[in-house]
């Protein structure tokens, strides 16, 4: 195991190994950055539910009186 390990890291590092880890870093950046951007849309969402539910109650009471 020692053995694999120390011949894989004498292995010099090559544009396709470089493009390689570049793709992989930024798949990672964009999954991160596409999580947060459907969380704040989420939130967003909630919001506005919530308000229209509040205005829902009081345009019912209104119409009660």
């Amino acid at each position: 195991m020692m053995k694999a390990i120390k011949n894989f890291m004498k292995k010099p590092i090559t544009w396709g190994d470089s493009f390689k880890w570049s793709g992989i870093v930024l798949g990672l950046y964009a999954a991160v950055i596409g999580a947060i951007a459907a969380y704040e849309k989420w939130i967003a969402y909630k919001d506005k539910a919530e308000r229209l539910d509040k205005y829902n109650s009081f345009r019912d009471m209104d119409n009660q009186i």
